[in-house]
């Protein structure tokens, strides 16, 4: 098989050798069919030359298999398939899942590249995943100082405005949002609706709080230290779509709960898969192997995660919020939101958990995960919802789902 040099290469050729990563803990197996994700990992290994043939057709690695041609309301029950299908709760979010059918069918996960198992030779452990990346241990400034400022009780309003106003974007984004329709209902709920437009940072902290605030300006300011994940893996605007939507069903559900603060729920929906992303970032080739198995298998990516790497994306996402020292509320809420009473505390954890059940039901987006989430009996005691209250919840997240996602765009 002739050697060609890397600049030749292109995607849909078939690799005729394995290639390993420099370090060797990540494969392509021989057979495997580049795709533009796997040229940007050979283009970070910085392979020179590779044995490789333009004829798909010598394919020998595993492949996912094809999406079947389903109606759009058999797309959503083969989504809701795994799930209790006598559970009330179950029945209402498929039927409100089944109302928006097409809209819902429109959004499909990235096709997983075809990994194989050799993917998780030698798989790092959590630790290692996330001291290994330069951009997760070397915070931004902001980040930081608001970091600082949400830790000591004695901070002030004016310190806390002139820290987040050194970030005009981050700024422009908080002020947006606390100026939406969104905020408004939920502030009207709460009793503390502004008589007019909340045009600086100042008024912002004391009508949210400096904790409140803080922890918002927090969350948000993580979004962009996940800009280059590679294409192949997920489609990064469906991912935030999914975050955003379980952000705002979550601080629905604590608004509902009168839980005093609710805005910490809108941030920990907002980074509740943020392990995934890590995964995809730090151990791509794994994340994929990880993509294509449970696609192959109808199982919830969280079941192949624990399976093959021994832990699971909340697990991982919450060891970096606790690396980054964010609250422990919220910590614990990313970290067990797959199993909320796994917890001291599991009603925090219990509402990300239904929320991303809801989210993943009935709103666009996606995090990967091709199906809905989980239902665990559990977490919806702990919130106290029923089947009835459900409509109302979808229709008021429906109604800001769309204005917030563009404000973070």
């Amino acid at each position: 098989m002739p050697t060609i040099p890397f600049s030749q290469i292109r995607a849909g050729m078939v690799l005729a050798a394995e290639i390993e990563s420099p370090d060797g803990r990540y494969r392509l197996p021989a057979g495997t069919v580049l795709a533009e994700s796997h040229l940007k990992w050979l283009r970070g290994w910085r392979i020179r030359e590779i044995e490789a043939t333009s004829d798909s057709a010598a394919a020998t690695s595993p492949a996912v298999p094809a999406e079947p041609a389903d109606t759009p309301e058999e797309a959503v029950r083969r989504r809701f398939a795994p799930l209790p299908a006598d559970e009330p709760l179950t029945i209402a979010l498929t039927e409100l899942a089944l109302a928006r059918a097409e809209a819902l069918a429109a959004v499909r996960p990235v096709r997983p590249p075809a990994c194989g198992r050799e993917s998780l030779v030698n798989l790092p452990s959590p630790e290692a995943i996330l001291a290994a990346d330069p951009i997760l241990v070397s915070l931004p400034e902001v980040f930081m100082r608001i970091r600082e400022v949400l830790s000591d009780p004695a901070s002030t309003v004016e310190e806390a405005s002139a820290v987040i106003s050194k970030d005009p974007s981050l700024t422009a984004k908080l002020l947006k949002l606390v100026n939406s329709a969104f905020y408004a209902r939920t502030l009207r709920v709460s009793g503390g609706l502004p008589p007019g437009p909340v045009d600086t940072l100042s008024r912002a902290v004391m009508l949210l709080g400096l904790n409140q605030l803080s922890t918002l300006a927090m969350g948000v300011s993580v979004m962009p230290l996940f800009k280059d994940i590679p294409a192949g893996c997920i489609d990064m605007r469906q991912f935030w779509r999914h975050s955003i939507g379980v952000g705002l069903v979550a601080k629905l559900l604590a608004v509902r709960m009168h839980d005093p603060s609710p805005e910490r729920f809108f941030v920990a929906g907002l980074l509740h898969d943020i392990g995934r992303l890590v995964l995809y970032k730090q151990v791509p080739e794994a994340a994929g192997a990880v993509l294509a198995a449970a696609a192959a298998s109808g199982r919830h990516l969280v079941a192949v995660e624990q399976e093959l790497f021994g832990f699971d994306h909340g697990e991982l996402g919450g060891m970096l919020l606790r690396k980054w020292r964010f609250p422990e509320s919220l910590e614990q809420a990313v970290w067990r939101h797959h199993a909320p009473v796994s917890g001291e505390v599991p009603q925090e954890p219990s509402i990300v958990c239904v929320a991303d059940m809801i989210a993943g039901a009935v709103l666009p987006g996606t995090s990967g995960e091709r199906l809905v989430p989980r239902y665990d009996p559990a977490a919806w005691n702990a919130v106290g919802l029923t089947p009835a209250d459900l409509p109302e919840l979808v229709e008021t997240a429906e109604a800001h789902f769309e204005v917030i996602c563009a404000m973070f765009a």
